[in-house]
């Protein structure tokens, strides 16, 4: 998403396993901590701001959180040539088996909510952008309503954060700590922001 490190670290295929594991851990506290914040932020928004129940099934969100995640993970990869891009394919694949597995959640929903984002090319805003409608979309929020461009900004730093620490989370399962630290340094400025 930066395109802003020069370290080029070329895992193997047989290292994926491995990678894949500490990528769901590393991914899955942010993505816990990621989630419960987003259902607050939505708990916070009066009923006249939304459409139909008051109440949303949790169970889509939590799968285009990990679609979002898996989306910044593959992209910075790439860009980072942290694994060469024909790999990129099975690094998904095995990466959406893993988190199907061990939440119970839809691998082809996360699948599908992660090539949502495809279209942004990596650029922040698109991606945030598109994060704030498929969350309206799946909590019924209007975006029209008054609340709305205040959710939409709480929400832009909420998955710009997001996508950073998966960013710094996927450097780490590398075994990448120059982009950990560097990743450290754009959390802290953007945190400060």
């Amino acid at each position: 998403m930066f395109g802003f490190f020069k370290k080029k670290i070329k895992a193997k295929r047989e290292d994926f396993n491995l990678i894949v594991k500490d990528l769901h851990k590393n991914i899955s506290q942010v993505h816990t901590s990621f989630g419960n914040e987003i259902i607050e932020i939505v708990n916070e928004i009066p009923p006249e701001d939304k459409f139909g129940s008051q109440t949303f099934f949790a169970i889509p969100l939590y799968e285009a959180i990990f679609g979002y995640q898996i989306t910044c993970l593959i992209g910075f990869t790439s860009r980072e040539g942290l694994i060469s891009i024909m790999d990129n394919l099975e690094l998904k694949e095995l990466l959406l088996t893993e988190i199907s597995n061990e939440t119970g959640l839809g691998k082809n929903s996360i699948k599908d909510y992660a090539d949502l984002f495809l279209s942004c090319s990596g650029n922040i805003e698109c991606l945030n952008n598109e994060f704030f409608n498929l969350v309206c979309k799946i909590c019924s929020i209007d975006k029209n309503s008054p609340s709305a461009p205040r959710i939409k900004k709480k929400l832009e730093n909420k998955s710009t954060v997001l996508a950073i620490e998966t960013q710094k989370n996927t450097a780490l399962a590398f075994g990448s700590n120059d982009l950990v630290n560097q990743l450290d340094k754009v959390l802290n400025e953007n945190s400060n922001n």
